[in-house]
């Protein structure tokens, strides 16, 4: 079994609670509310910023050319594909990029976005990945798990489903497992015990960011 596979296993409890959360659910049958999902776009997009500077601290720890090549590839896409496919989401619901760029991230968006780059900053490539996995991978999965539930009825729904059960991002997901096998495969010592307790870590984020966007939390004072 490989060590992505022995991750995933032990963080199923969490893996599974992500999928079954409303707003997963939500998605996946149509019933998510218009409001909800506004929400959650204006945070992912201020995620992304920050994602894109994660992408950036992982292709400054790659050592071979080729991945640090994908993770620049990466942050590309990040900043001029998925953020403009926000955009343009937004924008057909009346939010303007201007209004995209002031929003302020809720507390469980900014504590996300931390740990992730803490994480970048401070681990190896494997303790990167494993902090990157639960988002790139969970999404990936969940994308596949609804698309097989049938396409809702709601066209912004179903091209969220679309986006992330597509083979292009399924082949992504499958690289990156493997590179995090092979890095986490060569760790040793106080540093490998510590990968499942920071994958499973990101996992409990990704629960929280869902939770957070069902609530549309803000900061209370």
């Amino acid at each position: 079994m490989a060590i992505s596979d022995e991750f995933r296993r032990h963080a199923h409890a969490i893996w599974e609670a992500s999928y079954a959360h409303p707003f997963v659910q939500g998605i996946g049958d149509g019933s998510l509310s218009e409001g909800r999902f506004r929400y959650y776009l204006a945070q992912d997009y201020v995620y992304l910023i920050d994602f894109s500077r994660f992408f950036a601290l992982a292709a400054a720890k790659a050592r071979a050319l080729g991945a640090m090549e994908r993770f620049a590839s990466l942050l590309d896409e990040t900043l001029h594909f998925e953020m403009d496919l926000h955009r343009s989401i937004c924008a057909e619901f009346g939010v303007s990029r201007e209004t995209l760029e002031q929003t302020r991230p809720a507390p469980i968006c900014l504590g996300y976005t931390s740990y992730l780059l803490k994480a970048a900053y401070e681990g190896e490539m494997a303790t990167v990945l494993a902090a990157l996995l639960p988002c790139s991978w969970g999404y990936g999965e969940i994308g596949v798990r609804l698309k097989g539930q049938g396409r809702p009825a709601v066209p912004h729904y179903a091209k969220w489903i679309e986006t992330y059960a597509s083979p292009e991002y399924q082949q992504l997901v499958e690289w990156l497992r493997a590179l995090f096998d092979e890095a986490a495969g060569e760790m040793q010592g106080a540093a490998r015990r510590r990968l499942p307790e920071v994958f499973d870590t990101s996992s409990r984020w990704e629960y929280l960011f869902w939770e957070m966007a069902w609530r549309m939390e803000d900061w209370p004072v």
